[in-house]
């Protein structure tokens, strides 16, 4: 059994939200205040966990103008077991193949009291079983075999695993699969402690301590008044004379009174390790069999832990915790690179957005391509308001000081850049749009920045043409050589249509919010220099201006002249483009207009798509008879 679904109406930030769930792992990702910790005390209202806390529907947890909430959930592949505990809550319905299956459902519905009297609750509350939330209400031991393990967030790993009453170690290990397994074990443990407790009877100095207090209480106590002080750990009984309720009471006493550490060495560990030997002792407790249904409650795993721990914990769990249903909510990406895109569900203003096979556009070979490229670094996607995918280094490096320059800083809008190195951006735009055409689509913009890579003929390396640098192939169908002629741009002169097909071959992805920006011509570098800044890019190249008055005055010559520049250049791209972006930074600090009169029209649209329309105002004229009056002087 396991949960397949939750439905949310009207509770906190959802309207109307349902989420399908994975079997196993389930990481909730996405920006603050997306619905995940709201999903996951949704559960916790429904189920309740099996820590001391006290979970009760709340004023605040009903949306805003709203007097009643719902949260319902479904459980799916029920075994003869689970048939057999939930018999009369049971329900029969088709799946998608037609088939009879047994479910359970189990709604919650809470309704605020707007008549209140001195008797009334003030919010009412009913779980009942059924899928028209007719059904018989859940008694309580039905509720206990469902509730979930909860590991909340900031948790005080250090308190949870010392000795005290109603702690969660206490707990854990008298629990039936742990020390507490049966009578014979709580017996072996009683045993252990009387004879402890006889041991230190016999001690002198206790013994002397006992005389010492019994002489004393027979001064101030009357004759017929005869006591014999006792001092023990459990009571004076011995083992074989306690009823079982004593012996229960005894064995809750000792492990109220154990405390669980990393090692015995006396020295104090930090959060991180705490936090794991915390989490180590609840999956302990979970997995054993028998102890009801194994669900797995985590906010942010991630706290206290460093990367490398965090991938560590991870990866147990979705590799060796088979049966085994986990629900986490996290902001690391280190946990979203490390997991498979099918357990990854974006949350995002109350909706739930799965990326399982069947619930996007990615295809089966999209998924071990994704996971194999889809570092830390490209991860951090899954939590912004705006993707920015773009193709390599250059858009990488410039297009945030380009957007900082014009007033549309990434970071002031939650935009993520992602760069993919190579034409993969349709991949990760894949995962943004939706299966089902009707559905609601992922509210997150994606500009896919992209170059058209056409050549034009004036870079052609031939003796007439000294800046030219790019060959010209025939094909050679005898050598199975196609050649490159469909590169050029005057391949396209009298082929409209096979332009407009390539274009369109590059948005392919595109539709919902997900949106492709192409370079006018050639590619990133070839475009900024050709729009307007070539000599900004000249200067990155050679570190001065000299020789620039050299090159040609035609925009398009100039242009290939410096891109062949940079296509030599023998440390790369890279370096020119941190150069460049130098250059950019101090030339155009105070002069927005200036800069975006220079740069390629696709670039500021992308950058207005993932942020807002840059509107830069024009500087106010001079009155005339001030310009009048320079003029005469």
């Amino acid at each position: 059994m396991y949960l397949s679904s939750i439905t949310a109406e009207n509770f906190r930030g959802f309207v109307s939200t349902h989420v399908t769930l994975n079997k196993g792992l389930n990481l909730l990702v996405g920006e603050n205040d997306a619905g995940k910790t709201s999903l996951i005390d949704a559960v916790r209202l429904v189920l309740d966990t099996n820590s001391a806390e006290w979970v009760r529907i709340k004023y605040s947890d009903f949306r805003s103008g709203s007097t009643k909430l719902k949260i319902r959930l479904k459980f799916c592949e029920l075994n003869a077991h689970d048939g057999g505990a939930f018999a009369e809550y049971l329900t029969f319905e088709q799946d998608e193949d037609g088939n009879v299956q047994t479910v359970l459902h189990i709604t919650l519905t809470a309704s605020i009291n707007e008549t209140q009297t001195n008797n009334s609750q003030g919010i009412r509350t009913e779980i009942r079983a059924g899928a028209d939330d007719e059904g018989p209400i859940l008694d309580r031991d039905t509720r206990l075999y469902l509730s979930t393990t909860y590991l909340k967030p900031l948790r005080d790993a250090e308190n949870e695993l010392s000795a005290g009453r109603m702690s969660r170690l206490s707990q854990l290990l008298g629990s039936k699969s742990s020390i507490g397994g049966n009578e014979q074990d709580i017996e072996r443990l009683i045993t252990l402690v009387v004879k402890a407790n006889q041991m230190i009877k016999a001690d002198a100095s206790i013994s002397t301590s006992k005389n010492s207090v019994e002489k004393l209480l027979e001064k101030i106590t009357f004759k017929d008044t005869l006591f014999a002080p006792v001092i023990d750990m459990l009571g004076s009984k011995n083992v074989e004379d306690m009823s079982v309720a004593e012996k229960n009471s005894a064995f809750k006493a000792i492990v109220e009174r154990l405390t669980l550490g990393l090692n015995d060495t006396g020295m104090s560990h930090g959060l991180g390790y705490s936090n794991l030997l915390f989490m180590a002792a609840e999956l302990m407790l979970l997995t054993q069999s028998g102890e009801g249904f194994p669900l797995l409650l985590i906010e942010e795993p991630e706290a206290h832990l460093h990367p490398q721990l965090q991938m560590k914990f991870i990866q147990y769990l979705a590799e060796e915790q088979e049966g085994l249903q986990c629900i986490l909510s996290t902001h690391s990406p280190n946990l979203a690179s490390k997991v498979s895109l099918e357990n990854i569900i974006l949350m995002n203003k109350g909706q739930s957005f799965p990326l399982r096979r069947g619930a996007t556009l990615l295809s089966n070979d999209d998924y071990p391509f994704l996971e194999k490229f889809l570092d830390v670094s490209k991860a951090n996607m899954f939590f912004a308001k705006s993707v920015l995918l773009v193709e390599g280094d250059g858009e990488n490096i410039l297009l945030p000081t380009i957007a900082k320059l014009l007033g549309r800083p990434l970071e002031d809008y939650g935009v993520s850049i992602v760069n993919v190195g190579n034409l993969a951006y349709k991949r990760y735009a894949k995962i943004y749009r939706k299966k089902v055409a009707d559905e609601q689509p992922f509210p997150i913009k994606v500009a896919c920045v992209t170059d058209l890579d056409i050549w034009p003929d004036k870079a052609e390396k031939k003796q007439e043409n000294d800046y030219g640098f790019k060959l010209k192939k025939e094909p050679n169908l005898a050598e199975g050589k196609k050649g490159n002629l469909n590169r050029w741009i005057s391949h396209y002169d009298d082929k409209p249509d096979d332009l407009a097909a390539r274009k369109a071959n590059k948005c392919e992805q595109d539709g919902e919010n997900v949106k492709t920006f192409i370079s006018e011509e050639w590619t990133f570098e070839y475009c900024l220099a050709k729009s307007g800044l070539a000599k900004e890019m000249y200067c990155s190249v050679n570190d001065s201006e000299v020789g620039f008055e050299n090159l040609s005055d035609d925009p398009e010559e100039k242009a290939i002249q410096i891109y062949g520049m940079v296509e030599k250049k023998s440390s790369g791209k890279t370096e020119v483009t941190y150069k460049l972006a130098e250059i950019l930074s101090k030339t155009y600090q105070k002069d927005p207009t200036g800069l975006k009169n220079k740069l390629p029209a696709y670039i500021v649209s992308a950058i207005e798509y993932v942020t807002e329309l840059i509107i830069i105002e024009a500087e106010e004229e001079q009155p005339a008879q001030l310009i009048e009056a320079e003029g005469a002087e």
